[in-house]
């Protein structure tokens, strides 16, 4: 009787420790189911900013490298770069660029019966306050047409767009484009507003990182970004191998994009939020891109090492970056890299390991419009939007995740990271 006892408390006892052991086991069942649901749900209602409409546009004047160079080539006192403009030219690698001015295609000025901007032919000596007043007059229509696709690209009523940015390093000129574009526009007259300048190729990121800021800060209201760069009206043609380069790469462009932001369980199928933003100032690379305001205009002095700088610096720069998400460069479905000229596109895809087929959009718009400064990225991200949403429509999955970026003085780089979070 005494072991019948002994093993009925033994059974009773692990019977016990049974039920203990499947009540905590059923508690922590439960909690992870409900802290799945809170965690899918935390996730499905997170906010990203994500561009709603984007758009690009150019001056009317569109110039070959052949008509550039021809122009170039009547410059006065280059005797020292006249012999090499043309190697120099034909190897930007650039088939067209557009121009606010008709100066550099004589024809198409006769033809619009504008006068040309510079006084004797080829020579460029022009007081900056001429220059800056050409920029408002061409600027102010270009930048509001330009907008206004983007307004309308993006379905968001105008009067919901309460944060304006505007970017330029070529134009700086008070009341500026932002007082233009709020009554162009119709934005709300009480629309905060924001200038960037003197951030170079970069600044449509530094434009960017202002809207994503604001947009996740005031859910429901939207951002505009606007950048415009008019480099034309800063010819110069000095004698060095420097300006040669510059008005061999340079053209003026215009891009506009609405930021707003949406939680993920609204964001439509194939939407690319940008889940974050990384910037890098590269040391011992000051004298890699360096800006000025001079009394016959602004210019840009590029060293010679810069590609070396970003050869050198973007892998760290994006490994770094990726890493933070889990993810290698194998990751990435498309590379946004800044087109800004031959040698700063091959050195960033050297520096990154990539084919030349993976950057293959920024050459596209080198060829096509040369180097628009700011605005180039934008026209890359266009193309690259226009490109989802014909996937998405085709069925497919579409970009997972890509990064775009360029480079400011400093040298700095500036990106944004766009991935699929629904």
């Amino acid at each position: 009787m005494m072991n019948e006892a002994i093993t009925l408390d033994i059974i009773q006892d692990h019977g016990i420790m049974i039920y203990t052991l499947l009540g905590v086991i059923g508690s922590l069942i439960v909690w992870k189911i409900v802290s799945g649901y809170l965690q899918d749900l935390e996730r499905r209602s997170a906010r990203y900013p994500v561009i709603m409409g984007i758009a690009s546009g150019n001056p009317e004047y569109k110039c070959t490298q052949e008509e550039a160079l021809a122009y170039a080539e009547k410059a006065k006192n280059i005797e020292s770069v006249r012999g090499i403009l043309g190697r120099i030219y034909e190897n930007s690698k650039i088939g067209s660029r557009y121009f606010c001015i008709p100066d550099f295609t004589p024809a198409q000025g006769e033809a619009s019966g504008e006068s040309k901007f510079f006084g004797e032919e080829g020579r460029f000596e022009v007081p900056i306050e001429k220059r800056l007043a050409m920029f408002k007059r061409k600027a102010i229509p270009l930048v509001s047409e330009v907008c206004e696709k983007a307004i309308s690209s993006s379905g968001v009523d105008v009067k919901d767009i309460e944060k304006l940015i505007v970017v330029s390093s070529t134009g700086f000129i008070g009341p500026g484009l932002d007082c233009e574009l709020i009554k162009r526009l119709g934005l709300r007259k009480s629309a905060d507003r924001s200038l960037i300048g003197f951030m170079g190729c970069a600044a449509a990121m530094n434009g960017f990182r202002v809207a994503m800021d604001y947009v996740r800060c005031h859910p429901g209201k939207h951002a505009l970004v606007v950048c415009v760069e008019l480099s034309s009206v800063h010819t110069t043609f000095e004698d060095n191998i420097n300006d040669a380069i510059l008005h061999a790469i340079f053209g003026d462009g215009c891009a506009a994009a609405v930021i707003g932001s949406m939680r993920v369980d609204e964001m439509p199928a194939g939407t690319l939020a940008i889940v974050d933003d990384a910037a890098l100032l590269m040391e011992g690379t000051e004298d890699g891109i360096t800006l000025s305001v001079n009394e016959n205009g602004i210019s840009c002095t590029l060293s010679k090492y810069l590609p070396t700088y970003i050869s050198k610096n973007i892998g760290s720069y994006v490994d770094g970056w990726l890493s933070r998400h889990g993810l290698e460069k194998k990751d990435v479905d498309f590379w946004g890299v800044h087109p800004g000229g031959r040698r700063i596109i091959e050195e960033a895809r050297n520096g990154l390991g990539l084919r030349d087929d993976q950057v293959s959009k920024s050459w596209d718009i080198l060829r096509e419009y040369g180097n628009m400064l700011s605005p180039s990225v934008m026209f890359i991200l266009e193309r690259i939007l226009l490109e989802q949403k014909e996937m998405v429509g085709r069925g497919e999955e579409g970009h997972k995740t890509g990064l775009a970026f360029s480079f400011s003085p400093g040298v700095g780089v500036e990106g944004i990271m766009l991935r699929q979070v629904c």
